[in-house]
């Protein structure tokens, strides 16, 4: 079953983004108080209707997740439409995997994310979801990075 997670289940949601954050191998990025911080930020987005958890359950469990956020940083703040939409946080545990969860939360995201008015939605992709991406139309940008 697919529902919105609860402010209380904020723990929950941080506790598997740091497993995709070690499984993709970029944990070390992270500051050691890194939990605390994610847990304040998304209560705090959550409380300015900023963000959005969509989680998926199997036996009462929490298996599958995904968020979507409200941002409004440089250049978008200068546009007629002041933000963006974002997705990130699209896990699911390893058990519960190929059976089309993270589309249909990515799915639900999208749906958040339009309702709000959003003219632009981004994400990162790592080289296992670019295909899942693309397949719901997803383009890679002109958007550049470098790396010091």
């Amino acid at each position: 079953m697919i529902r919105q997670a609860t402010a209380d289940e904020i723990a929950t949601i941080v506790e598997l983004k740091l497993r995709m954050f070690e499984e993709a191998g970029i944990k070390h990025y992270l500051k050691a108080e890194a939990s605390a911080e994610i847990h304040a930020t998304y209560a705090e987005m959550y409380r300015n209707l900023l963000a959005i958890h969509f989680v998926l359950e199997e036996e009462g469990s929490i298996v599958a997740c995904a968020g979507a956020f409200l941002k409004s940083d440089i250049p978008y703040c200068f546009y007629e439409t002041d933000c963006y939409g974002f997705i990130g946080d699209v896990y699911v545990m390893p058990e519960y995997r190929n059976r089309g969860y993270a589309r249909r939360l990515t799915e639900e995201a999208i749906s958040w994310l339009q309702a709000g008015g959003v003219k632009t939605i981004r994400l990162l992709a790592s080289p296992a979801g670019r295909h899942l991406y693309e397949t719901m139309g997803f383009k890679p940008t002109h958007e550049m990075e470098l790396k010091l």
